[in-house]
């Protein structure tokens, strides 16, 4: 039992890590990564958290909703739904459901990486035509805890000091008052924050997008160089010619003290991770590629 619980954990990652070292299609380039729900359901992320714990419970166990969708306005699309008693999280005041991978290889030093895909904040009216059972139009909480896509920092132990979250995550922020229990309205727009360097006063750059639009299929691509010093951070929203915005000198991953493991790395999460509130609320993923080059993950799917 133990060597087929094994086998299987392996098989998941080394579908997660599907086409290492290999062409894509002739495009030159190699897939480190692939999320493209090919397989007509989410298993190709390692581990689903409905929010009871990770690979626990499914969508009947009175938690949060991830649900696969054959179409979504003309894609196919993760649904993920936080509820009132969704706590993938242990963080206090928080409600959240994730699929995620374990740290992989190209998640360290020194890797330059491409990911593609894309998000929609669904409105009634998706809901009413796509919607799962449980899924809700998409209402932001108050504030900046509107997470949906993170690579998150390494769970290794550290200094008292150290002042670490995600290294890169983006997030629906509004410019409310911060209140519990209360839809945000005031200049809803989707927003990013990069953060490395010394974990101890990292350095940590917000970046704005847009108003947000509902019912919009987001196009999203991501080039990241990791390092803790002279990374790569360009984002490229609704356009892939040009980056909505290009840092080629930004830290990415936290130095530590001698003693701890240093430089960190990341594990790539889809979340939908908010300030705990008494609605439902869903977010749509679609297909997710990462890669090592551009075309590579443009021509993925």
């Amino acid at each position: 039992m133990i060597l087929r619980a094994a086998a299987a954990v392996a098989g998941l990652l080394l579908l997660f890590a599907l086409l290492i070292c290999a062409q894509t299609g002739g495009i030159a380039g190699t897939i480190y990564g692939s999320g493209d729900l090919s397989t007509n359901d989410l298993s190709q992320w390692p581990h689903l958290d409905y929010g009871l714990g990770t690979d626990v419970g499914s969508n009947s166990s009175g938690a949060g909703y991830l649900w696969y969708h054959s179409n979504v306005a003309g894609r196919k699309a993760a649904g993920m739904t936080a509820t009132p008693t969704a706590h993938a999280s242990p963080a206090a005041n928080s409600d959240s459901v994730y699929l995620w991978a374990p740290a992989l290889y190209w998640n360290f030093q020194p890797y330059e990486i491409w990911l593609r895909t894309s998000v929609m904040f669904p409105s009634a009216a998706t809901i009413s035509t796509s919607g799962a059972s449980a899924e809700a139009p998409f209402q932001p909480t108050t504030g900046e805890w509107n997470w949906f896509l993170e690579f998150h920092n390494d769970s290794n132990p550290l200094p008292s000091c150290a002042q670490e979250y995600a290294n890169v995550s983006f997030d629906v922020k509004t410019d409310d008052l911060v209140q519990s229990g209360v839809v945000g309205t005031q200049n809803v727009r989707m927003a990013v924050r990069i953060m490395g360097g010394d974990d101890c006063a990292p350095n940590i750059v917000w970046l704005d997008g847009p108003p947000l639009q509902w019912d919009h299929w987001y196009e999203m691509l991501l080039h990241i160089k990791w390092d803790p010093n002279g990374g790569i951070f360009e984002w490229y929203l609704d356009n892939f010619n040009a980056p909505y915005y290009s840092n080629l000198n930004i830290p990415t991953l936290y130095t530590r003290p001698n003693g701890y493991v240093s430089p960190s790395y990341t594990s790539l999460t889809l979340t939908n991770y908010r300030y705990h509130a008494p609605w439902n609320s869903t977010i749509y993923l679609g297909p997710l590629a990462v890669g090592s080059t551009q075309s590579s993950v443009l021509n993925a799917f």
